[in-house]
């Protein structure tokens, strides 16, 4: 079922609710109106991607900080009991892939997350600058055949 009101509670709404109250203004200055509409929907589409992409790269960086300093400790003990006794070495071993595991684990879903939400803000952004395109491209013909009648 179609409506002639647009929803407000979505971005296609809210810029079809522009186009609306516009609709009487001649193209050049409806589209500006309209494109600030989408200008206004851009940042609440893309809202967190930024994040979701700073811990996709920070989780592994964290991972290689952790190895660093659990083989630091590693090191710390051969220096001071030698490598006679591998029990003695295996906690900074342990601490080392341990957060190596948990860097990548955090990091994964965050690429797989960050791909599927950043694609489907460009979707989104994409339809809404094709509905105020058409929008306009048939606003424009109707201008140009109230002329030539």
């Amino acid at each position: 079922m179609t409506n002639d009101i647009p929803n407000e509670n979505n971005a296609l709404g809210r810029v079809m609710a522009v186009y609306q109250a516009n609709m009487h203004s001649d193209t050049e200055t409806l589209e500006l109106h309209l494109g600030e509409a989408i200008s206004i929907e851009i940042p609440e589409l893309s809202r967190g991607i930024n994040w979701i992409k700073i811990i996709s790269v920070v989780a592994p960086l964290l991972g290689l900080l952790g190895t660093v300093t659990g083989m630091i400790d590693v090191f710390e003990t051969m220096a001071l009991f030698g490598t006679g006794d591998p029990k003695l070495m295996a906690g900074g071993i342990s601490q080392a892939l341990i957060t190596t595991v948990l860097g990548l684990v955090a990091a994964i879903p965050c690429v797989f997350l960050h791909t599927m939400t950043n694609n489907k803000s460009r979707e989104l952004i994409q339809v809404l600058q094709e509905r105020a395109t058409g929008t306009l491209a048939r606003k424009a013909e109707q201008q140009h055949l109230a002329k030539a009648a």
